[in-house]
């Protein structure tokens, strides 16, 4: 099912995490249903950079999961960007709806301290 609901070249977002990094800082982990397509991954990259806070960090894909670096700033806030971020992805192709009707559910999780 794609992420939404209207265009199956979208994938469904699965699990967002948020990982601290062994150098320090912190990864957000995206896990997908599938393998995005290059058009899905492009928009990504371009709602990361037109968001503020997210400017400066970096999608990094790896078949079905995408890994955001370089973002600053806690953990519960980078999550809830990034999935910003996915929905804005797919919002072109999207209808107007809620976060979750358009993100299929995503379950949002961080390591525990």
């Amino acid at each position: 099912m794609p992420l939404s609901g209207t265009d199956s070249a979208s994938p469904r977002v699965l699990r967002v995490e948020c990982m601290p990094l062994d150098c320090g800082g912190t990864a957000v982990v995206v896990e997908l249903d599938r393998m995005p397509e290059r058009t899905w991954m492009k928009s990504l990259k371009r709602a990361l950079q037109a968001d503020d806070v997210l400017e400066d960090a970096h999608a990094k894909f790896d078949g079905r999961f995408v890994y955001v670096v370089g973002v600053e700033g806690g953990a519960h806030r980078m999550q809830h960007r990034v999935v910003q971020a996915l929905v804005a992805a797919d919002a072109p192709r999207a209808p107007a709806g809620s976060l979750r009707s358009r993100a299929g559910g995503t379950a949002l999780s961080s390591p525990m301290p």
